[in-house]
């Protein structure tokens, strides 16, 4: 596991991609942190996850959480 202070510091930074659209972004998990940027995040509704597709970027969560939004406004 990596040390908590040499990511935040920026001297380690373990790039994931998004599986949505590829972009690279640091996942806090991956980095050895106790959590990721995307655990303080509202959870997406079960019908939003995507079977098989795994980490969004900040980005990509943000438009999956507004597109469920407006999915539930409509219902």
């Amino acid at each position: 596991m990596s040390d908590p202070r040499t990511v935040l510091t920026g001297q380690l930074r373990p790039v994931e991609h998004c599986s949505a659209c590829g972009a690279g972004f640091v996942c806090g998990y991956a980095a050895g942190l106790p959590q990721c940027w995307c655990a303080s995040q509202p959870l997406l509704p079960a019908r939003r996850i995507v079977p098989g597709q795994h980490c969004l970027c900040p980005a990509c969560l943000a438009r999956r959480r507004q597109d469920a939004g407006r999915v539930a406004e409509e219902g």
